[in-house]
């Protein structure tokens, strides 16, 4: 008598699990890689905002505003969804900006936006003549040279929901981007 050969559908069924869970494992692993580099996105841009406002500070005496304050960023929150991301930077016109943001990123060098959409809202703030002292919570000794100070932040959701919000910040008293309150001051 001839034995068949085959799999039973318990045999079937394990395997099934099997590369389900493997599947599970994987999807985790890939949004979590996705995530990742999200990130690296506003970190590198704050790295490159830091070089251009040392630049421009040694040509001018001065540093750049994009913003009034450390919580008006660019693109505007009227325009950062969550839901939307990654946003359009719009169109850059670097002979007639059309705002302070835009005057700020190409008085810094940019002749238009990095990419073509962002997953990040910036902000850089810094001295210029007639301005008051930096925002306390980030500078702890700028007596010794009340200047010398500049500030850039970024800010982006983790979720659609937007419900979980992460940002970043570098100042001329950090070497390095430091996580920063999504919040900071920004509520109404």
């Amino acid at each position: 008598m001839a034995r068949q050969r085959g799999f039973t559908l318990l045999e079937l069924m394990v395997v099934v699990a099997i590369v389900g869970v493997l599947a599970m494992i994987a999807v985790a692993s890939y949004k979590g890689y996705m995530r990742k580099a999200r990130l690296q996105e506003g970190i590198a841009f704050l790295m490159d905002l830091k070089l251009k406002q040392e630049t421009y500070f040694s040509a001018y005496s001065q540093y750049v505003d994009t913003g009034e304050n450390a919580c008006d960023f660019y693109p505007s929150d009227a325009a950062f969804k969550p839901e939307y991301l990654p946003v359009g930077w719009g169109a850059w016109d670097c002979t007639a900006p059309a705002n302070k943001a835009i005057q700020g990123f190409c008085a810094l060098g940019y002749s238009g936006p990095p990419t073509p959409e962002t997953f990040f809202q910036y902000v850089t703030i810094g001295w210029a003549p007639g301005d008051a002292n930096p925002p306390g919570e980030y500078f702890t000794n700028f007596t010794n040279n009340p200047r010398r100070w500049w500030l850039a932040r970024a800010r982006t959701y983790l979720d659609p929901a937007g419900d979980n919000m992460v940002a970043f910040a570098i100042t001329s008293d950090l070497t390095q981007v430091a996580e920063d309150d999504p919040e900071y001051k920004c509520k109404q």
